[in-house]
């Protein structure tokens, strides 16, 4: 997590990569979530910081959300105190008229399942950003199978670091991150239990979807 929280064509993207929202649903979602929920800070941004002045109000938010089933997580962070003048979080100079989406201290009542699902995404985001950067070592791997030698390349993560907050553990990336692998001892056994042949050929560049297309039109003209 490298902002603050949420613009809106950010969780516009987000929420339609994870869950197939439609742009148009995503900002009357959230705009429920504002404006009926109060739960959600306004919505209509184009912002990724906060204010310089509100770690006070991050902390009063956090400390609600530790009765909440985030407070593991909120929890964490006050107790390792990660919440600190940062200009990548806490930044006047990108803000325009509004700050980044974040979730504010009241507690979620009634939710519907869509509301629930997008307001599950700008929380999570907004508590990943205070938790440290995730961490691997880029490995080369030897493997021996038949005395045949088969090198694999990838990453090993060593602490999950702000991954956590969306359930990812060190031991259990491999399977969902081809980049990925499971970390091992220097010679220990392993089993080969499948062998493919793959013959590959290039493609083109995939058409736009609605989410590839809001991640380009929010980075227009920065090429």
């Amino acid at each position: 997590g490298d902002d603050a929280g949420q613009c809106a064509l950010s969780s516009q993207r987000d929420a339609n990569g994870r869950f197939g929202f439609s742009a148009k649903m995503t900002l009357g979602l959230a705009q429920a979530l504002y404006e009926k929920h109060k739960v959600l800070t306004y919505p209509r941004t184009d912002s990724r910081a906060l204010p310089e002045d509100y770690l006070g109000t991050v902390k009063e938010t956090l400390s609600s959300l530790t009765k909440s089933r985030y407070g593991i997580f909120a929890k964490q962070v006050l107790k390792e105190d990660w919440v600190k003048p940062n200009k990548r979080i806490f930044n006047n100079a990108k803000i325009s008229d509004h700050f980044a989406i974040i979730p504010t201290s009241l507690e979620p009542k009634v939710l519907s399942e869509v509301e629930a699902k997008l307001y599950d995404l700008v929380t999570k985001r907004f508590l990943a950003i205070f938790f440290p950067a995730a961490e691997f070592l880029v490995t080369t791997r030897i493997t021996r199978v038949e005395n045949e030698r088969f090198k694999t390349e990838g990453k090993v993560m060593i602490n999950p670091g702000w991954e956590v907050v969306y359930g990812r553990e060190v031991q259990a990336r491999g399977a969902e991150d081809e980049s990925a692998l499971i970390k091992l001892i220097p010679g220990e056994g392993v089993l080969a239990e499948e062998i493919k042949v793959i013959s590959s050929q290039t493609r083109p560049p995939a058409r736009f979807n609605e989410a590839t297309l809001l991640s380009a039109m929010e980075s227009a003209g920065k090429l």
